[in-house]
Parts: structure tokens; C-alpha cells; sequence
């Protein structure tokens, strides 16, 4: 029985380390948008957000309008209320029609990502 013991060690740390590195393998995915990706808001929107599953380290995010003019102001990034979210206001002024949002991350796992995804504006 003796004999035994180190082998059931080796094999539930095996286990262990298995499952620790499966969750370390995980990446964080986007859990949602506002404006809802597909989905029409008003012309009163004031900000864009990507939420992810988990947190970012960094990223970035640009909307884009009508006829290709930037909308975004800066660049946006991290927001400093919620870790796992990225944002980034919007100029005023905005005119219905269909505006695209693209975004770039960097996951605290350290992987990089990008994305967009497209929302209509309707006058208020």
C-alpha cells in the first residue's frame, strides 16, 4: 500500500497541473457590446463599450460613421471602473445611420485580440 501512495500523488498533481493549465489557456472573449452588436440605439449614445470574460491589460477602440468619419474621441482604453471592459466616448452631433466599432485588447493572460462589430444610430 505503501508503493502506492507516491504513484496516486503523482497522478492527482498531474491532474492538478492539468486543470491549471487549462484555465491559464482560456482566453477572455467578449461577453457583450453597448450598442448592442446589430442592435440600433439612439443618436444620445455617448459611449461605446466592449465587455470581456475576463480582464484586459490594454486596448483600444475606434468608431467609425456614416461615410467613414471617425466619431470615437481618442482612442479609449481600459475602463477605470471595470477591468474586463473597454471604452471610449463618442463626439456629438451623431447622425442616424450605421456606425462600426473596431477594437484591439491585450488580455491580463497577455493575448492579443481584435474585433468589431456594427450598430445602428436612429434620430432620438
Amino acid at each position: 500500500m505503501i508503493a502506492r501512495r507516491p504513484f496516486a500523488v503523482a497522478v492527482l498533481s498531474a491532474a492538478a497541473l492539468t486543470g491549471a493549465a487549462a484555465t491559464a489557456l482560456a482566453h477572455s472573449e467578449v461577453e457583450s457590446t453597448s450598442p448592442r452588436a446589430g442592435g440600433t440605439a439612439t443618436t444620445a449614445v455617448t459611449k461605446v463599450t466592449v465587455t470581456f470574460s475576463g480582464p484586459m491589460r490594454t486596448g483600444t477602440i475606434r468608431v467609425t460613421g456614416p461615410g467613414g468619419a471617425v466619431v470615437s474621441r481618442g482612442r479609449g482604453g481600459r475602463d477605470p471602473r471595470n477591468v474586463n471592459r473597454l471604452t471610449v466616448a463618442l463626439k456629438g452631433g451623431l447622425k442616424a445611420g450605421s456606425y462600426k466599432a473596431s477594437w484591439t485588447s491585450e488580455a491580463a493572460d497577455g493575448h492579443d485580440q481584435r474585433g468589431s462589430f456594427r450598430f445602428k444610430l436612429r434620430a432620438r
